[in-house]
């Protein structure tokens, strides 16, 4: 009774435990009695219940990770504790992946922000010709865009080729409109600079009193200030000056960057447009060259059109033929095809034929 007692009973109860942690069940409490002994039975029991602990923490571990804590520590016992050392790995893993596909979202956001800012951009490109409005609106987009503050174009002035200057074409404030008159020369201040050397300036600690930002608040200085050269053929054409109380971020410097090389053809195609139009009004005294020289195109047009009628003649004799030779083609497929239906028939006959000489021979011999 005492072995019974002493002995089995608390072996069996340790037994059942270890079954139920074996499938996984870890709600259960080693008995106190169990525990005190002073016995391998208590150590045992002890050891038991070490094990419950240990697989209850891991567990909890496991969810929490599971769950989308990847901050969530649990401590490993010793070298040996593989299952918590590679739970961990799996949780730095996890973390890693986390990390990327965020960094990942972040970039693809960023794509898609300068995307769709070209896209909206070059809506504006299309729809206007004049300079200076031009100027205007591509600011007032980049500015709002951007979530800057203030900024100016700058186009250069080549008409005398010993004097290039840069004039401030459009300036743009708190959606307001503000007309300044203001020239550098190449290599003149920050623009000038930014011209003769042809690259990006991009500056976080701005020049006092260079240029303020006007608010409700009054007047501060800018935290960020860059300067893009607008450039056709490594030719520079302008500047793009934009100021802002925050700091740019490197892809809206990239966008812009971007933006400029459309911002240059357009302005350019623009200026172009306007020198064209000044040169057709200093040529208006040549209306009866150009009026004869209509009249000469008109004739060639009436030839070039009796041409292409006579041309268009020929195309549909050309057709005619090409149709009565493809109804010829299709005649002789079908009697191809006909001819290739009756040989298919002559030779079955003919296999016919000798497999009755075959089977007579065959009865001729047997007898």
């Amino acid at each position: 009774m005492l072995f019974k007692k002493y002995i089995q009973k608390p072996i069996n109860g340790s037994i059942e435990a270890l079954k139920k942690i074996s499938a996984g069940y870890l709600n259960i409490e080693i008995k106190e009695e169990l525990k005190k002994s002073k016995d391998e039975i208590g150590k045992l029991n002890n050891s038991l219940e070490e094990l419950i602990i240990y697989l209850k923490d891991t567990a909890a571990f496991a969810k929490q990770v599971g769950h989308g804590n990847l901050n969530f520590n649990i401590k490993v016992l010793s070298d040996s504790d593989f299952l918590r050392n590679d739970l961990i790995e799996m949780r730095e893993k996890l973390k890693e992946a986390t990390e990327s596909q965020e960094k990942k979202k972040i970039e693809e956001e960023k794509r898609s922000w300068a995307n769709q800012g070209l896209a909206q951009l070059n809506e504006i490109l299309r729809k206007q010709d004049n300079v200076q409005e031009l100027s205007y609106q591509i600011l007032s987009f980049l500015i709002n865009y951007m979530g800057a503050n203030q900024g100016g174009i700058f186009i250069r002035n080549a008409e005398d080729p010993e004097n290039i200057i840069l004039e401030l074409q459009s300036f743009y404030a708190f959606d307001r409109r503000k007309y300044i008159k203001r020239t550098f020369e190449m290599g003149e201040g920050l623009v000038g600079n930014c011209a003769m050397e042809k690259q990006l300036v991009h500056l976080t600690e701005i020049p006092d009193n260079y240029i303020q930002i006007t608010s409700g608040l009054g007047g501060s200085n800018p935290h960020s200030l860059v300067l893009v050269p607008m450039k056709m053929e490594d030719e520079v054409l302008g500047i793009i000056e934009i100021a802002s109380f925050n700091d740019f971020e490197d892809y809206q410097i990239k966008f812009l960057e971007q933006a400029s090389l459309s911002i240059a053809s357009s302005l350019n195609m623009a200026e172009t447009n306007r020198r064209t139009a000044e040169l057709l009004e200093k040529t208006q005294q040549q209306a009866e060259e150009m009026a004869a020289q209509e009249e000469e195109m008109r004739q060639n047009m009436e030839e070039l059109q009796a041409t292409q009628e006579e041309s268009t003649r020929r195309n549909q004799e050309v057709e005619k033929l090409l149709e009565q030779s493809q109804k010829q083609s299709k005649q002789i497929e079908s009697k191809v095809v006909e001819f290739e239906k009756r040989e298919i028939e002559l030779t079955e006959n003919l296999k016919a034929a000798n497999k009755k000489i075959k089977d007579l021979e065959a009865k001729l011999k047997k007898k």
